[in-house]
């Protein structure tokens, strides 16, 4: 290869490399959660609210994943509570309609397509399973997913033509020693996230996700009857009225 060529075709590469850096991976970017922008005055009339469901890849034990989204289940129907433009079915409500339907298994179906359609783009790594953002991860994968829109249709139609279905999500929960500077640190974090989904459209109107750490510490000389400290402290974290900033139709009330 000529050295003019070699000249020519290296900036070339090069502005390849950076264009698809920037447009080949939406589900990296930075996209903000929250109210979604084409949803930015919609109220949904009817939404569903599933129970909690769990990411993937989480190392706990099934009781801890028990507590875990019981405590989720709890605090979601909490949000509701004296928000007259909030209107949901409880999960409980869910499930009867769903037997009501003979579709039991509706719900670990959809959940299965979630995954299935995200599994090759969600991030590896504990701090950031479900990649920079979960609206980007939506977007990429979920959005435009024939699979996806044919479950929500079919769910919606079993759910008295519910135009949303709100998703709880136990993203990860994780316990993690280390030395801080010179001390016996033990962590234990939890992260939970929340998804409305527009049912008749597949499109995302709105997202938030939160994390709760609590840590404990001793000298290393005292460190052996170090326990990891009790889920119910970041779970006081991560599960704050916070959760729900900007959620439509949401009032707030002190």
């Amino acid at each position: 290869m000529s050295t003019l060529l070699k000249a020519f075709l290296a900036p070339t590469l090069a502005s390849m490399l950076v264009f698809c850096n920037a447009a080949c991976l939406p589900f990296y970017k930075n996209s903000p959660d929250g109210l979604q922008e084409d949803f930015a005055s919609h109220v949904p009339a009817r939404t569903a609210v599933l129970p909690c469901q769990t990411w993937r890849n989480i190392n706990i034990s099934a009781e801890d994943r028990k507590i875990l989204c019981e405590k989720f289940d709890e605090a979601v129907m909490d949000g509701f509570r004296a928000q007259p433009y909030m209107r949901g079915f409880s999960p409980k409500v869910v499930g009867k309609l769903l037997d009501q339907a003979k579709w039991p298994t509706a719900i670990s179906e959809g959940f299965e397509v979630i995954l299935g359609a995200t599994k090759n783009m969600a991030c590896s790594t504990n701090e950031k399973p479900m990649c920079a953002s979960v609206s980007g991860l939506y977007a990429a994968t979920l959005e435009n997913s024939a699979a996806w829109q044919m479950w929500l249709a079919k769910f919606s139609d079993g759910q008295k033509h519910a135009d949303a279905i709100l998703v709880p999500i136990l993203v990860s929960a994780t316990d993690k020693r280390a030395d801080d500077r010179g001390l016996i640190a033990l962590s234990r974090s939890v992260n939970f996230s929340l998804w409305l989904i527009d049912t008749s459209t597949g499109k995302l109107i709105w997202t938030r996700s939160k994390a709760g750490t609590e840590t404990l510490r001793a000298l290393p000389e005292r460190s052996a009857n170090l326990r990891a400290p009790e889920w119910n402290e970041p779970l006081k974290r991560a599960l704050t009225q916070d959760f729900w900033r900007d959620y439509p139709g949401r009032l707030v009330l002190d």
